[in-house]
């Protein structure tokens, strides 16, 4: 396998993480983020693994806090040297905290690990990988060893093999670490299937991809609330979602082949990752009325090689003529929507839709459906979820 290319491509393709603070003048979003862009967001301990939250202070703080580098090196010092897992624990999140940054994060993760915290160690490498941490490999690599140790072994093998596919070198490494040992013990087939995949080379292209793809979604905060009353939150290109993903989103497909590109695709949250599917929600941009224009939030269920296997449009609208949505996302993975018909203050046939509020709204009907376990939403509306169960 031709390790530096794919190194030298994963470097060519990996972005800046982030979901979109897209705003619709109709629609805010909010659970993932309920603050308001122009008051100055403060990191609190809550807010460590709050994707959204540290997307708005980087945003806000683009200049690094040199305290934060002192924080880490201390840190590392216990870590490294002194091995007080409690001190560099905290001393990793202090520098975050200061200012977030991939390598604190990083090393939180391994901090997690050795203290057995593997659920922790997640959640840290996740905002390492999003915030960009290089190379990589060694981030997805940690995140086996991690899923290994919860005996979530599909997912272990799964992120085993982007290690590998994404430039992990060290198969050693990969035959000894305490931390595979459940994935190579308990299943050894499974672990040596997606070894000796990642090392044919097979779809390595298409897997960096998906990779690439996934990772600039930030992890959702539950409940996910896309109403009128959240706080507003904004984007930039720093979240636009390109062309080359368009395989993804198919909706580009239409675009980009259209005499004018009129629409623009956004990353938003991942809602979930389970062995069998990904959930995401990314949001489309109709550009025709410039910063005034309606966002439409659609719900994407993946296969875990990328493949789709449902969606639905789930908040926000079209256009300003159609059914307002509103939308709420719970952590069982179920979620309502509601529909509203809008009344604006001035006659949009005479006066459009630019710079005219709505100034009432009436709720039509409410929509219920859940995400089952194959990846496929299903419709609620009038069932139990024992009766869907069944």
């Amino acid at each position: 396998m031709k390790f530096a290319f794919y190194s030298l491509f994963l470097l060519s393709v990996l972005g800046s993480c982030g979901n979109p603070s897209a705003q619709d003048p109709d629609l805010k979003p909010g659970g993932v983020s309920a603050v308001d862009e122009s008051l100055p967001v403060k990191l609190s301990a809550a807010d460590l693994f709050n994707g959204e939250r540290v997307r708005l202070f980087l945003f806000q703080n683009p200049k690094a806090n040199p305290e934060s580098n002192k924080l880490f090196l201390n840190a590392l010092d216990e870590f490294k040297n002194k091995k007080n897992l409690q001190a560099a624990s905290e001393g990793f999140k202090a520098s975050i905290k200061a200012y977030p940054n991939s390598k604190s994060y990083y090393e939180l993760g391994n901090v997690y690990m050795e203290m057995k915290n593997y659920q922790g160690a997640l959640d840290a490498y996740s905002l390492a990988e999003k915030l960009g941490y290089e190379p990589f490999s060694k981030v997805m690599f940690n995140v086996a060893c991690a899923y290994s140790q919860l005996k979530k072994f599909e997912m272990s093998a799964d992120y085993l093999q982007f290690a590998i596919q994404a430039g992990y070198v060290n198969i050693d490494n990969i035959e000894k670490d305490p931390d595979l040992a459940k994935l190579r013990e308990e299943d050894p087939q499974l672990f040596r299937k997606n070894v000796e995949l990642a090392l044919s080379g097979v779809s390595d292209i298409e897997n960096l991809y998906w990779l690439q793809f996934k990772r600039n979604f930030v992890q959702a905060t539950f409940p996910i609330n896309m109403n009128m009353e959240q706080g507003k939150v904004s984007f930039d290109d720093k979240n636009r979602i390109s062309y080359d993903f368009e395989r993804f989103v198919t909706e580009m497909r239409n675009e980009r082949f259209s005499r004018e590109v009129s629409k623009s695709f956004f990353n938003y949250v991942q809602v979930a990752e389970t062995k069998n599917y990904v959930a995401l929600i990314y949001v489309v941009k109709d550009e025709f009325n410039g910063d005034m224009s309606p966002l439409t939030y659609r719900l994407v269920t993946y296969s875990k090689t990328g493949k789709i296997i449902d969606k639905k449009e789930i908040a926000g609208r079209e256009d300003y003529s159609a059914l307002l949505k509103m939308c709420t996302i719970n952590k069982d993975l179920s979620f309502t929507i509601t529909n509203y018909e809008t009344t604006f203050e001035k006659n949009p046939d005479e006066e459009g839709y630019y710079d005219n509020p709505i100034v009432s709204k009436k709720k039509i009907d409410t929509e219920k459906y859940r995400i089952d376990a194959s990846g496929k939403i299903l419709y609620l509306e009038g069932k139990t979820f024992a009766e869907v169960s069944a």
